[in-house]
């Protein structure tokens, strides 16, 4: 898969149906992706209450983060956990912690509890 490829298809999976109600602050994550066959980089920034999620470096980012996208899209959709992956080093990060940790929070996909009325017996 190409970087293009795999950008478009986390910017859909994820960015998309983000929540970033809970981060009242400025920042802006770039994201370098460290596989072989889709090795780039994009950025996730929030300014001004508005969101932007591009292909490209951001320079004057507050975090930098380079991971694989495998490893990425297993810390949204919670199978893992961030800061143990950092710890065992699968995750290089410089800069302000708190803010990549916000970043998976909001793009992290949401489990969706079931009601009672959708439970289906069979």
């Amino acid at each position: 898969m190409t970087f293009t490829e795999k950008f478009e298809e986390l910017k859909e999976k994820y960015a998309s149906k983000a929540d970033f109600s809970k981060i009242n602050y400025d920042f802006a994550a770039q994201i370098s992706l460290t596989d072989f066959d889709c090795e780039n980089t994009f950025y996730v920034a929030r300014i001004n209450n508005k969101t932007d999620v591009q292909p490209y470096n951001y320079y004057d980012n507050t975090v930098s983060i380079k991971i694989d996208s495998s490893l990425l899209e297993e810390l949204l959709e919670g199978k893992k956990n961030p800061v143990n992956e950092f710890l065992l080093g699968n995750i290089d990060a410089e800069g302000d912690a708190s803010h990549a940790l916000a970043l998976i929070d909001a793009l992290k996909t949401k489990k969706r509890t079931r009601k009672k009325s959708e439970i289906v017996i069979k």
